[in-house]
């Protein structure tokens, strides 16, 4: 399989004519649609970035990319969720490659979603995950109690459940390590 700095080649039409659009990526970063970018580390690798929100567009894109390259995890710098169907998707890609996660800063709602899936779960010391219930509640509890069981994680989504739609359940690294959610926490 091919490592995804081949990507760069793959979808160099992509590549040209996507936005930079993210907050916390660097200029360099290559935008390659729906909140994702290819970074680039200073001894050259190249690693995937999910930096804003969760759309349909963003499911297509990482399910083209990993179809493409040998894609080894998600970095998720920040995002507010979206999609949940969306995420789901890329969730369950990550969790059947069995690719890894991190996260740098924060990653609320669906984005959450895309977090548990990884086989290593990784959140800086600072990094923050943000749960409440979904906004149509009837719809998302059975579809969001069914994904969570897949991931290993049910009493956590009734937890977030239990959280009103417009506020926010915060779990620090610290806490989100207690609870299993992350593998590790690092410095």
């Amino acid at each position: 399989m091919r490592r995804i700095f081949l990507v760069l080649f793959a979808i160099v039409t992509l590549t040209a004519c996507a936005p930079s659009g993210g907050i916390l990526v660097s200029n360099d970063a290559r935008g390659l649609g729906g909140s994702l970018f290819i970074e680039q580390a200073t001894d050259g690798q190249q690693f995937l970035v999910l930096d804003g929100p969760i759309t349909p567009e963003t499911s297509f894109v990482f399910q083209a990319i990993v179809e493409q390259a040998d894609v080894q995890g998600l970095v998720i710098t920040q995002s507010p969720g979206g999609d949940l169907l969306a995420a789901h998707q890329i969730g369950r890609t990550i969790k059947r490659e069995r690719m890894n996660t991190l996260v740098l800063v924060n990653c609320i709602s669906a984005c959450v979603d895309i977090f548990v899936a990884g086989k290593n779960r990784e959140m800086t010391d600072m990094a923050e995950l943000g749960l409440h219930s979904a906004t149509n509640r009837d719809v998302s509890y059975q579809l969001d109690r069914k994904y969570w069981r897949e991931m290993g994680f049910p009493t956590i989504n009734e937890k977030a459940y239990r959280v009103p739609n417009d506020r926010l359940w915060i779990m620090d690294a610290q806490r989100a390590r207690e609870l299993r959610v992350a593998t590790r926490v690092i410095s």
